[in-house]
């Protein structure tokens, strides 16, 4: 029986790429016997990314000038609506390799895994070009959160390649808007998807510019409270913190007033009280910081529910 699979892909400034991305596609598809319900292009481009989409027929979901993630989400979301087999994710940018697409639906189509992730550095030589070393580290950096946050065993945060059961989009929820890749990966491991990383070759770029950030380790710093919000980290670390500076200030106001007596003039010529009121300011902000950044995530995924 032909499975039904629908691509959403995302892109950036990707005119010179996404005909021959979404043909090759096509052809592999035919190849494999797979059914193309529809190909979906998530854009954030300025350029005439989306015009050629629409003459090829494809379904453009734009983010709203939200950025290239939010983009991404909307698309996926919109991806449900074929009722397809499967959905496959993957860069226009002629890095990936299309040929590759078997290795990645298989298993969600033998039902061995829930979504399956490509991965550049599982195996050496399959960059297929000299990676910058500090990008690299970047990667190691986000490799390591993604890792700890999981419980799997990881080798990549940006493979290219996806491919997903549509239970997987449905499920989804996404905090922030440039941070899907990862919020992906964490999301389907929160609700007890199989993840399976498999090796992916990954080609040097002939068009255009990167869409991450273009330096990786300033796209890690950026991407670090988002994964931390969305660990709950945030609930860890910031509450118990800002109640240790308020107590601390207590503590101190305690004993200035038991020092001084409660002579009020007294313990306001004290150094030690203007360092109570340091203690105590900082203790709050502390919690109530960790309290708007909850309040603000359960805002967004209540709304994000309504894409």
């Amino acid at each position: 029986m032909t499975k039904k699979i629908t691509f959403v892909l995302p892109t950036r400034d990707e005119e010179k790429t996404i005909q021959k991305v979404m043909e090759e596609l096509q052809s592999e598809c035919r190849d494999l016997n797979l059914a193309i319900q529809q190909i979906i292009v998530a854009d954030d481009s300025h350029d005439h990314t989306r015009d050629i989409a629409k003459e090829l027929g494809a379904t453009v979901v734009i983010g709203g000038g939200q950025g290239l993630g939010q983009a991404m989400y909307r698309g996926l979301k919109a991806a449900l609506r074929f009722e397809s087999d499967l959905i496959v994710s993957l860069d226009t940018d002629g890095q990936v390799d299309i040929k590759e697409l078997k290795k990645f639906v298989d298993p969600v189509l033998n039902d061995s895994a829930d979504l399956v992730l490509g991965s550049r550095f599982k195996e050496k030589g399959k960059v297929g070009y000299d990676y910058p070393f500090i990008n690299r580290s970047g990667i190691r950096i986000l490799v390591f959160i993604l890792r700890k946050l999981t419980g799997l065993p990881l080798t990549d945060s940006h493979g290219g390649f996806r491919a997903m059961k549509p239970t997987v989009v449905k499920e989804l929820e996404l905090i922030g808007t440039h941070t899907y890749v990862q919020e992906c990966i964490i999301d389907a491991v929160e609700k007890g998807f199989r993840v399976k990383e498999i090796s992916s070759a990954w080609h040097k770029r002939n068009h255009g510019k990167s869409r991450i950030v273009r330096s990786i380790p300033k796209y890690v710093f950026y991407t670090l409270p988002i994964l931390i919000l969305r660990a709950g980290q945030h609930i860890r670390f910031l509450y118990p913190l800002g109640m240790f500076f308020i107590m601390l200030s207590i503590l101190d106001f305690l004993w200035v007033s038991y020092d001084t007596g409660l002579h009020f003039r007294e313990m306001l010529d004290r150094q030690s009280f203007h360092l109570i009121l340091l203690l105590f300011m900082i203790g709050l902000n502390l919690f109530f910081f960790g309290f708007t950044i909850e309040l603000l995530g359960n805002i967004k995924r209540r709304l994000s529910v309504k894409i």
